[in-house]
């Protein structure tokens, strides 16, 4: 079986990315980060689901289309910032996380089949995910406030 990591590497090569457009932090620095995002985001213990469970209300809109990663750019407050980008990975002992921008995100998602993810600048002023319902979901004022925008 592979695992989401080899599906985002053969995107990563035929979009042509290289290690500076998107970097995936070694399991040393991501297994941390994880947790420490977890701590930040999400009430209680580990879970496959982080957005089952927010510290903080969020705001969720279902494109009719199965495309909505295509929105991405659109949704945060800067598609060229750095920002984690932590992919589902039920087979390890924590999600793998990237480094790359929302927009480099975007291309890769589109490459591979479907998998919950999470977007998070560095700041943790805002965090987007997509959930296996094909449901945008965010947290953060800049993004509830795009994410509202959509759904009237």
């Amino acid at each position: 079986m592979d695992l989401i990591t080899t599906e985002i590497q053969k995107a990563t090569e035929v979009l042509n990315f290289k290690e500076s457009d998107i970097r995936l932090l070694a399991s040393g620095e991501s297994r941390p980060l994880y947790f420490d995002l977890l701590k930040t985001f999400v009430h209680g213990k580990d879970r496959r689901w982080w957005w089952e469970d927010f510290v903080e209300k969020a705001e969720s809109f279902q494109p009719n289309e199965n495309n909505g990663y295509l929105r991405i750019p659109s949704l945060v407050p800067d598609p060229l910032e750095v920002v984690w980008f932590v992919v589902e990975e039920c087979s390890l002992d924590h999600y793998p996380i990237y480094e790359t921008t929302p927009s480099v995100a975007t291309k890769v998602i589109g490459e591979c089949y479907g998998f919950e993810y999470y977007l998070i600048p560095k700041d943790r002023r805002w965090l987007l995910c997509e959930n296996h319902h094909n449901r945008l979901i965010g947290l953060g004022d800049s993004v509830v406030q795009k994410l509202k925008a959509s759904t009237q």
